[in-house]
C-alpha cells in the first residue's frame, strides 16, 4: 500500500503540474499585457499551492539610472493577512529572494494581523539573465513541501519566453510613442506656421509626451557664436536667474560634448533636466531641453529614449526650408538617400513642376499571384508580399531609380527623373536582371511553405510627362504618357522569368545586352504592331 500511495501521490502532482502549465499557456496567450499576465499567473500559482498570502514584486525597469526599486505590483490575500505596516518587512524579504537562483523554501517569521507567518516560498522572475521581480507565497501554519516548490519552479520556467515577449512589446510601445510624437511634429510643420509658432507648438507636444513641466529650445544667433533662448513653454520660469543659469550651463555642455546632458538636483527650482544638441546636416545649431518630470524626481529611461528620438528628427521638422520639405515629402520614400541629397542641392529648376522628358519605365509583376492570393491566409499573404516588395524596392533604390508605386504585387519605377541620368535605359535593364535574381531568392525562402511563381518584367523608353499630379489634398510625383502604358502592357505580356523591353529601349542598350527579337505583338491600348525584345542577360 505504501508504494501504491507513493505512486498515486506522484501522479497527483504530475497532474497538477500539467494542469498548471496548461493554465499558464492559456494566460500567456490571452493576457492583454505583461501586468495582466503576471497578475493572473500569480493568482494561479497561489491557488495551486494553497498559499494564504501571495505577493508579486517587480523592479521598475523604467526608473532613472541608479533606480529600479522593487514595487509591489499585486497582492492576493486569501486569509486577510496583509497590511501596509508590514510592507517594509515584506520588501526586505523580497529583496533577499531576488538573489536566489530558483524557487526557495525559507522561514518568514512575520506577524500580520495577529497571526505569525512562518513559511515562505520565494521565486525570482527573470527575462534572460536579468532578474526583474520576485513572487512570495506565505503560510502561517502549513509548510510548503518539495513537490510544491518543484511545481512552482516548473510553472515559472514556462513563462520565460512570454516575459521576454512582453518585455519586447513594451520596448516596441516606447518606440511607437516616439514615432507618433515625430509624426505629430511633422503635422505641426506642415501647417506652415512661422518659426516661433512652430517651435512653441513642438515644445508643447514634447512636454505632453515626456510629461515635463517645461521645455525649451536654444539656437545660435546669426553670428553663430552665441546661444539664444528662442522658445519655452514657460518663459517666466526659464527666465529666472537660477533656472536660466542651470539651463545655459547644461546647453553649453551639450553643445561642447555633442551628447545628451542629464541633471538631477535635490534642491532648487530645476530638479531634473535633459538637454540634447540639435544637428542639421552635421552642423550644431542649438539645444532642445526639458525641465522637471511630472510625478517623478527625475526623467526615466523612456524619457531619455523619447527625447533622443525626437531630437534626431526635430531639426528637419522645424529648420529646413519649405522647398526642402516639399522635396522630402515627394521623394523621401521614392529615391535612395544619395539621390535625395543631390536633389536638395538642385537650385536651377522646379523639380516638382511638370516637364516633358525621355523616361525609362519598368513594371514588375508576379505571374498569377492575384489568383493565388485569393486562397492564401492573410498573414501569409502579407508576409510573402512584404518580402517580395522589400527585396525589389531595395534594388530600385540601389540602382538610383525612382519608386513610383506598388499595385498589389506589381512594382512600378522609372529612371531619368527627377534626377537626370544619361544611362537611364541601361540602369532599368540592369535593374530588371537583378530583380529576377532577387525574386528567385525570395522563392527559395518560401518554397517549403508556398510555391511562389516567378515574375515578368516590362521596360519601355520614351518621352513622357513627369511631375506632381493629383488634387490639392494629395499630390504624387509620377510619370504619364504612351511609353509608361507600353511598359505596363509589356509586363502583362511577359511570361514567367521573362524581361520584355521596347524597341526604343533596345536601341539604347543593344551593345550591353543579350536579347532575342520577339514576334510582333498586339497589346491592349497600344496602337499598331509592337516591336520588343526578350532580354536573356547582360554582356
Amino acid at each position: 500500500m505504501t508504494n501504491l500511495s507513493a505512486v498515486q501521490e506522484q501522479l497527483k502532482w504530475k497532474e497538477r503540474a500539467l494542469n498548471l502549465i496548461l493554465e499558464i499557456d492559456r494566460i500567456r496567450d490571452s493576457a492583454e499585457d505583461e501586468r495582466a499576465m503576471m497578475s493572473s499567473v500569480m493568482s494561479t500559482l497561489t491557488e495551486a499551492v494553497e498559499a494564504e498570502l501571495g505577493l508579486l514584486w517587480v523592479r521598475d525597469d523604467d526608473a532613472p539610472e541608479g533606480g529600479g526599486e522593487l514595487q509591489l505590483r499585486t497582492v492576493l490575500d486569501r486569509a486577510k493577512l496583509y497590511d501596509a505596516a508590514s510592507a517594509a518587512a515584506l520588501r526586505e524579504l523580497a529583496v533577499r529572494a531576488m538573489a536566489q537562483p530558483t524557487a526557495t523554501l525559507t522561514r518568514a517569521d512575520l506577524d500580520l494581523q495577529g497571526r505569525h507567518l512562518t513559511y515562505c516560498l520565494t521565486t525570482p522572475l527573470r527575462v534572460g539573465q536579468e532578474t526583474f521581480g520576485v513572487l512570495l507565497l506565505l503560510n502561517a501554519e502549513r509548510p510548503f513541501d518539495g513537490p510544491e516548490r518543484e511545481l512552482v519552479t516548473g510553472a515559472i520556467s514556462q513563462i520565460d519566453s512570454a516575459l521576454q515577449h512582453a518585455h519586447t512589446l513594451r520596448e516596441l510601445q516606447r518606440q511607437k510613442q516616439a514615432l507618433e510624437t515625430v509624426f505629430h511634429i511633422d503635422r505641426i510643420r506642415d501647417r506652415q506656421q512661422d518659426l516661433e509658432a512652430m517651435m512653441d507648438a513642438v515644445l508643447a507636444e514634447i512636454c505632453r509626451t515626456i510629461e515635463a513641466e517645461t521645455g525649451f529650445i536654444m539656437l545660435y544667433d546669426r553670428s553663430g557664436r552665441e546661444l539664444e533662448l528662442r522658445a519655452a513653454t514657460d518663459h517666466d520660469f526659464v527666465a529666472t536667474h537660477d533656472t536660466a543659469h542651470v539651463i545655459r550651463a547644461a546647453a553649453v555642455e551639450a553643445i561642447t560634448s555633442s551628447r545628451m546632458i542629464k541633471r538631477e538636483r535635490a534642491e532648487g527650482a530645476v530638479r531634473a533636466l535633459l538637454a540634447v544638441p540639435l544637428i542639421l546636416r552635421d552642423k550644431l545649431i542649438g539645444v532642445l531641453g526639458v525641465v522637471n518630470r511630472i510625478g517623478r524626481p527625475a526623467f526615466t529611461r523612456s524619457d531619455v529614449q523619447l527625447l533622443t528620438a525626437i531630437a534626431s528628427q526635430i531639426d528637419t521638422a522645424i529648420f529646413e526650408s519649405l522647398q526642402t520639405q516639399r522635396l522630402r515629402g515627394a521623394f523621401g520614400q521614392c529615391v535612395g538617400p544619395q539621390v535625395m541629397e543631390r536633389l536638395l542641392t538642385i537650385g536651377d529648376r522646379d523639380i516638382l513642376s511638370g516637364e516633358r522628358l525621355p523616361i525609362t519605365t519598368l513594371f514588375s509583376d508576379i505571374r498569377g499571384f492575384t489568383h493565388m492570393s485569393e486562397r492564401l491566409d492573410p498573414d501569409v499573404l502579407q508576409a510573402v508580399l512584404n518580402d517580395h516588395l522589400s527585396a525589389l524596392t531595395e534594388l530600385v533604390l540601389k540602382h538610383e531609380g525612382t519608386l513610383d508605386k506598388y499595385i498589389g504585387d506589381c512594382v512600378m519605377c522609372f529612371f531619368n527623373a527627377p534626377e537626370r541620368q544619361a544611362d537611364h535605359a541601361l540602369r532599368a535593364v540592369r535593374l530588371a536582371v537583378d530583380m529576377m535574381r532577387a525574386h528567385h531568392q525570395v522563392m527559395e525562402r518560401w518554397q517549403s511553405r508556398l510555391p511562389l511563381p516567378p515574375i515578368g518584367i516590362g521596360v519601355s523608353t520614351g518621352e513622357v510627362m513627369a511631375g506632381n499630379f493629383g488634387s490639392l489634398k494629395r499630390l504624387e510625383y509620377t510619370v504619364i504618357g504612351h511609353d509608361v502604358n507600353l511598359a505596363a502592357r509589356l509586363c502583362g505580356a511577359a511570361e514567367a522569368d521573362q524581361i520584355l523591353i521596347s524597341q526604343a529601349t533596345y536601341d539604347l542598350v543593344r551593345e550591353a545586352v543579350v536579347a532575342d527579337e520577339m514576334p510582333l505583338m498586339h497589346l491592349k491600348g497600344i496602337g499598331g504592331d509592337v516591336h520588343c525584345w526578350n532580354v536573356r542577360g547582360l554582356r
